[in-house]
């Protein structure tokens, strides 16, 4: 298996880090935000991880069910994580979905709800993961 990497930055400053495999047809895609626990206060503690759930509670244009059942009709994987540094949405997929998962990575990170009555809930939910 022979691996091209390649380094592209966009017009918009966004850089993309590809990888060709040939012979393989499954693609990772992700979105990394320089927002992780490292970057929080003592009060906010927690913060990057809550925002990090509260993206798959709808956008303009998804629900929570639409988001979480997006890829996973034809076999992809969403999903998203916080770390120290970062926080990532990304998403598993065969290559002839990719249109899909970059649609809905998007949508997420770039039109999130965030609607009051779902914080509440994520902040338990977050704070319980935390302990």
């Amino acid at each position: 298996m022979t691996e091209q990497f390649r380094k592209t930055r966009l017009s918009n400053g966004l850089r993309v880090v590809s990888e060709k495999m040939e012979g393989v047809r499954s693609v990772s895609i992700g979105v990394w935000i320089a927002s992780g626990s490292r970057h929080e206060s003592r009060r906010l503690n927690g913060i990057s991880h809550l925002l990090e759930h509260m993206l798959f509670k709808g956008t303009r244009s998804l629900t929570a069910y639409d988001i979480a059942v997006s890829l996973e009709r034809f076999g992809g994987h969403l999903n998203a994580f916080t770390e120290r540094e970062f926080t990532c949405v990304y998403a598993v997929v065969l290559d002839d979905n990719l249109d899909d998962a970059v649609r809905v990575i998007a949508d997420v990170v770039q039109h999130p709800l965030f609607e009051s009555r779902d914080l509440e809930n994520e902040k338990r939910i977050v704070a319980e993961e935390i302990k």
